[in-house]
């Protein structure tokens, strides 16, 4: 049961505010093509995994965006994760329209052919993920797109084992703030030395019996 007050080591925030809770994280950079339109990019950080067998990716689409427009002609998308060196990609990118701007020309993106998808790769990016659609649901005027493997990419040797290597300068995002009337956007420089291996065998030990056997390794 719920108590009146929150404890007293916690300040109320607002439902805005409650999004900074759970950053950094890396903001995809989402490709979208069609034959009509032709290729466009916009920042998107309202996406999840979604899937594990086989790995599948949900991302969330307003109806007014010109990548929802894309996708519903060509339904197929590419999530690409940015490095810090396109961080003028990130905040562009989801500020002007594709309908009023070639972001991908204006910006100097280049591209490369996807492999299994009719929709381009960001060629700097330190990833880049291919994705078909699924199934989807709308909600309060986005649609809700499932997206499937296709094929996944990333730069050569940028994988420690199943880690990202940090040495990728990864986009780390931890979202916006105002200064006076000016937003400013923030990211964290990560490097290899930010990281730390826990391998949490001190709380599998403290298990009871007939658990810890079978979380043992």
């Amino acid at each position: 049961m719920a108590t009146s007050d929150a404890p007293e080591s916690f300040e109320a925030v607002s439902a805005m505010d409650s999004m900074g809770l759970f950053k950094p994280k890396v903001v995809a950079l989402v490709v979208t093509d069609s034959e009509e339109a032709g290729p466009n990019v916009m920042t998107a950080s309202w996406w999840m995994l979604a899937g594990w067998n086989p790995p599948r990716y949900l991302l969330a689409v307003s109806h007014k965006t010109h990548t929802y427009e894309l996708i519903e002609q060509n339904p197929e998308f590419v999530m690409a994760a940015p490095s810090t060196e396109m961080i003028d990609a990130l905040t562009l990118c989801g500020m002007v329209s594709g309908r009023e701007l070639d972001k991908i020309a204006h910006l100097g993106l280049e591209t490369v052919p996807g492999r299994e998808i009719d929709v381009p790769l960001l060629a700097d990016a330190v990833g880049n993920i291919e994705l078909s659609v699924v199934d989807s649901f709308e909600f309060e005027d986005c649609t809700y797109y499932f997206g499937s493997v296709e094929a996944a990419y990333v730069r050569a040797g940028g994988m420690d084992g199943r880690i990202l290597s940090l040495d990728e300068d990864i986009l780390a995002y931890m979202g916006s703030d105002w200064g006076g009337e000016r937003k400013y956007r923030y990211y964290l420089d990560l490097d290899p030395e930010n990281l730390a291996r826990f391998p949490g065998d001190e709380v599998v030990e403290s298990l009871p019996e007939d658990l810890r056997e079978r979380y043992r390794d």
